[in-house]
């Protein structure tokens, strides 16, 4: 049989580790508890004394189980994927790192940095069999806790064949049946020998995704309880001494990665040229489908806005399907949001004119946007109503819905047009709130574009107008950074940021682009970041240009490169979110 390194039977005697399982079962949240007493210190930017995960990730720095990054930050609090786990509980246990010539696994080639850890860890982490007959490990996935806790007890050896009880995790876990069928024997063996303990709440969370600080903790946990001398596959082998990791080959992260705040989104830093980026898959890359469930099965149709709100989950709008869905990034699942339906009905009547209902089924959805003052979530959308006191005149209802926490009109728009549905178009306009109740937003209409400002749940005010030379005329995607006095709005179809000075009333170019076409673009703290192909450019209101992120420096993790970014955003640790249309994914560049 394999044998757990030295290293850690060096670590047990070392700190009065327990040799045989727990004879009582743990109590809610100890695993997070009962840190190494003494430990050395370690010196990351990132990790103060006072971090709950402290101690113990000190302890394994030291041991060379785990490791920070070259800029001296360890990055607790980032999900950790399935890729990294592998890397990681190789380096722990002195596994055998193996190169291959042929892939367990139809989505890691052998030329990918993680196949070597992935296949040796084949037996302890489970790959999936797809509709199609693949065999994949979805590398770039998020490891979720039932991942690590059936690991972690294969890992350690214990006796499988006695078919354990799940009457006890039932009892104590409310969301017991959130678990996977094949991976309960599992958790009942780790809470019976004091691997894991759930949480206070009385909850496993068993789709929850996991930060590098919590696998590292339990990973300590798990060499602290049972008998470390037995796996499965059989067989003697010499574990080799372990080589001190690294994060990810060949990769220099942002030297200033940001630090975050829970409430606003940290500002994103200018990468070192020199820097390589790696990617990985957030949601997606399984084929174009409308799926919700565990990331690993999750299909998408269309990605037409994203947002993410401040505990970094995507919402992202789907508008052929009328529906919003979401990446709940701490159970690792995509789920359906909101669908436009008979909730977003709404009865209208105002200064004479006979609109009286407005029927969610002519609603077509536009964009999203999320506001961090109220975090609170809004979409946009447009529609056409003919009213029946006029024979030729159509009604172009432009609305913004609040829909999280609760579904009401935010704001809305009211103009008559002559004629037909030619009139108005549904276009990507810009969203931007200044506080919790002031609102500032784009639309379109036959007559030019027209920017509005309204307190949140009444009338809107025109405050730019093309048609009459107070605004500008628009034809690409656009967002916009509003001040006190002064509306920056950047078109990515004309490639021009442009400045609205309000008072008094002046229009002008800020800077335009002859040569390149932009695909997207957000405004994101003050800033707007641009993206062509896969290059991103960071551009200030008063017009300064340079290179985010070049597209040559990104390492796609499972090897499926970026063609385009459709969609562009920020997560609470500076890390850019996008969306890749071609492989039906959102996907995170780390910085």
């Amino acid at each position: 049989m394999r044998k757990i390194t030295t290293l850690f039977i060096t670590f047990l005697l070392l700190f009065g580790a327990v040799g045989t399982a727990s004879a009582a079962l743990p109590e809610y949240g100890e695993e997070w508890q009962n840190a190494p007493a003494n430990s050395p210190t370690v010196s990351f930017t990132d990790l103060p004394p006072s971090h709950w995960a402290y101690k113990y990730i000190v302890e394994m720095v030291n041991r060379k189980v785990i490791d920070g990054y070259p800029d001296k930050k360890f990055r607790p609090d980032n999900t950790i994927s399935r890729a990294e786990f592998a890397k990681i509980m190789v380096t722990a246990s002195g596994i055998q790192a193996k190169k291959v010539n042929y892939s367990s696994f139809s989505d890691i080639p052998v030329t990918n940095w993680a196949s070597p850890f992935v296949e040796a860890v084949k037996d302890y982490m489970s790959g999936y069999r797809t509709a199609n007959g693949q065999y994949i490990f979805n590398p770039t996935s998020p490891a979720l806790r039932e991942d690590i806790t059936v690991a972690l007890v294969k890992l350690k050896g214990y006796d499988m064949s006695r078919l354990p009880d799940h009457s006890t995790i039932e009892a104590m876990f409310k969301d017991y049946k959130g678990i996977s069928e094949s991976a309960k024997d599992y958790v009942a063996i780790a809470v019976e020998n004091g691997l894991v303990s759930g949480f206070p709440d009385e909850t496993f969370r068993p789709q929850a995704t996991v930060t590098r600080a919590e696998a590292t903790v339990m990973l300590w946990r798990a060499f602290q309880f049972g008998n470390d001398n037995k796996t499965i596959g059989g067989g003697e082998q010499t574990p080799p001494t372990p080589a001190s990791p690294v994060t990810q080959p060949d990769q220099t992260p942002n030297p200033t990665s940001p630090t975050t705040n829970p409430s606003t989104p940290s500002n994103p830093q200018q990468p070192s040229q020199a820097a390589k980026f790696s990617v990985d898959t957030l949601v997606g890359g399984n084929g174009r489908g409308d799926v919700d469930g565990p990331v690993r099965m999750a299909k998408i149709n269309a990605v037409d806005s994203m947002v993410l709100d401040k505990d970094d989950n995507v919402f992202f709008l789907d508008s052929s399907n009328k529906k919003i869905r979401k990446f709940n990034k701490s159970n690792g699942t995509v789920e359906t949001f909101k669908t436009i339906n008979n909730q977003f009905n709404w009865d209208y009547s105002a200064d004479g004119r006979n609109v009286t209902h407005y029927d969610y089924s002519q609603f077509t959805p536009i964009k999203l946007a999320y506001n961090v003052a109220s975090n609170k979530l809004y979409v946009s959308g447009n529609v056409l109503i003919k009213p029946s006191n006029y024979s030729s005149d159509y009604y172009n209802i432009h609305t913004i819905y609040e829909v999280s926490p609760a579904i009401q009109i935010a704001a809305y728009t009211f103009d008559r047009l002559s004629g037909s549905y030619g009139d108005v178009y549904d276009t990507h306009e810009f969203i931007s709130f200044t506080d919790e109740q002031t609102i500032f937003y784009k639309q379109q209409l036959g007559s030019g574009d027209v920017v509005y400002q309204a307190a949140l749940g009444g009338a809107s005010s025109i405050i730019a107008n093309a048609g009459d030379k107070t605004g500008i005329d628009l034809t690409g995607r656009v967002e916009a950074v509003v001040t006190n006095n002064d509306i920056f709005i950047f078109d990515t179809g004309n490639r021009t940021l442009s400045k609205i000075q309000l008072f008094p009333r002046k229009v002008e170019t800020v800077v335009s682009f002859d040569s390149i076409t932009f695909d997207s673009v957000t405004a994101y703290n003050g800033k707007f970041y641009i993206s062509s192909g896969t290059t991103i450019y960071e551009l200030t209101t008063d017009g300064k240009w340079s290179v985010f992120i070049d597209g040559k420096d990104l390492i796609y993790n499972d090897g499926n490169p970026i063609k385009k970014i459709s969609q562009l955003s920020f997560d609470s640790n500076g890390n850019v979110i996008v969306y890749d249309d071609d492989n039906k994914a959102i996907r995170r560049i780390n910085l």
